[in-house]
This record gives structure tokens, sequence and C-alpha cells, in this order.
């Protein structure tokens, strides 16, 4: 079992920048990030150099190409991080991830060594439900309500994989695919074992109703987050922070 101290050999090695203690958050000062971001390297719209002058456009300081692959994905994703390695690290530093699906009820994921030893964060989301056996639930014939429990089994299962440094959007597929808030001990319990297992929560502007909300339960529980927009295009890029700065203002 991993260390829970902050000063644990994992989050020593993370690079800076994208990853923060949620207890110490300044609220007053959000951090100019996007942990979530795609390109036309897989379904987003635009190229690399694209987001990144997008990025400095908004005057954010990190980000992370967060580019979906797969196991198959190897040949491609060495050109893709090496595009993204060739960008200046000023005035915005950015950095080689990839999102993949959460594959089994076990809590592996749709990856391999050859692709996670260029990045510098891998995140895992639950993109597909799987039953109690592990076979595939198809949306159309899925209850919102099994959606939401297979969404927990997925996540409770990959959060213990030593390979996972961020969720990606927590009960995503629940609130948006099946239109299910999750009850809040479910989402509780996912932070408290993410906590556990040093596994950042990724607060996500296109899925997470309240990003103040997902903020508060990290914090309880002290959990390490980081805020992504999960953009396809160039005018969600930095979505995210602009959703916190909403909310501080209506509150």
């Amino acid at each position: 079992m991993k260390n829970n101290s902050a000063l644990s050999k994992k989050r020593g090695e993370r690079p800076v920048g994208l990853i923060f203690q949620s207890r110490e958050i300044d609220l007053k000062n959000i951090p100019r990030i996007d942990s979530h971001l795609h390109t036309s390297w897989t379904d987003g719209k635009d190229s690399v150099q694209g987001i990144y002058d997008e990025a400095v456009s908004k005057g954010l300081e990190f980000i992370l190409y967060s580019e979906h692959s797969r196991k198959s994905s190897g040949e491609w994703f060495k050109q893709f991080a090496a595009e993204v390695r060739s960008l200046p690290t000023q005035p915005c530093r950015a950095y080689v991830g990839t999102e993949v699906k959460i594959e089994t009820i076990d809590g592996e994921i749709d990856t391999t060594k050859e692709i996670t030893d260029q990045c510098d964060f891998v995140m895992a989301s639950a993109h597909r439900l799987l039953d109690s056996q592990g076979r595939l639930m198809h949306f159309e014939d899925t209850n919102p309500e099994e959606a939401v429990d297979s969404e927990f089994a997925l996540t409770w299962a990959a959060l213990s994989n030593h390979k996972v440094d961020i969720l990606g959007h927590m009960f995503g597929m629940s609130y948006k695919r099946f239109k299910k808030d999750p009850p809040e001990h479910k989402i509780r319990e996912l932070i408290e074992r993410a906590a556990l297992f040093e596994v950042a929560i990724e607060i996500n502007s296109h899925y997470h109703p309240s990003a103040l909300k997902m903020l508060s339960w990290c914090q309880e529980f002290g959990a390490d987050i980081t805020f992504g927009s999960n953009a396809h295009t160039l005018s969600k890029v930095g979505s995210a922070i602009r959703q916190l700065d909403r909310e501080m203002r209506n509150v």
C-alpha cells in the first residue's frame, strides 16, 4: 500500500505545477492550469501548437496534453510526445500525458509501458461500463442506477493501480451520459480512497456541476487535486479555471 505522507516518493517525483494539495489551495490565487487537453492527434480539433498558443493567450502557466491512447497507440504516441516536448517552457510549461480507459473490473488500464514511459502523468477515466462479471454494458441498455454503481466499482479498483496519477472526471459518465447525480457518499468514498493511494482528483469543468463543491470534498480528506477542461476545441482551453472564477464571484 502506498504511503500517504506528503513526503512520499510518488508525490516527490511528480513534475511541478499541475497537482496540488487540496487543503493548500488559495482560492484568491487559483492556479492557472489545464490538465485535460485533447488535440487533432485523436478527437480534438486543433494542433499541439494551436492548443499551446491558446493556453498562453489565456494566461495559463502549466498544461497537460492528456491525449487519448490505447495499447495499440505506441507508434503515433511517440511522435505526439516529441511534439509536446518541443514546445517552449515559458511562459507556459506543457507536459506529456495520456487519458486511458479503465479496462477491467480489477482496475487495469488500457495502456503499455512503452506509452507510460513517455508520460509525465497518466490519467485514468471510466469511458465504458462493465458489470460485476467484467462484461461490457451497452449504454442504451443500462439503467442509470446501474451506471453509477458500475462507474463507482471501476473507479474504486483503478485507484489502487500504481500506474495512475490522475483520476479523470470522476463519475463523468453518470453526470453527462446518464443524467444521474451520484450519491454524495459514493463521491466521498472515492475521494477518500484517492487520498489513500495518492491519486489526484481531476475537478473537471465539462463534467462536474460545481468545482467548489468537489474541492470541498477533496479538502475533507486531504486529497490531491488538479483542474481540467476536457477541451477538444480552443474555446474550452482553460475553462476549468474560468468555472472556478465564476463560482468564487457568486459565493
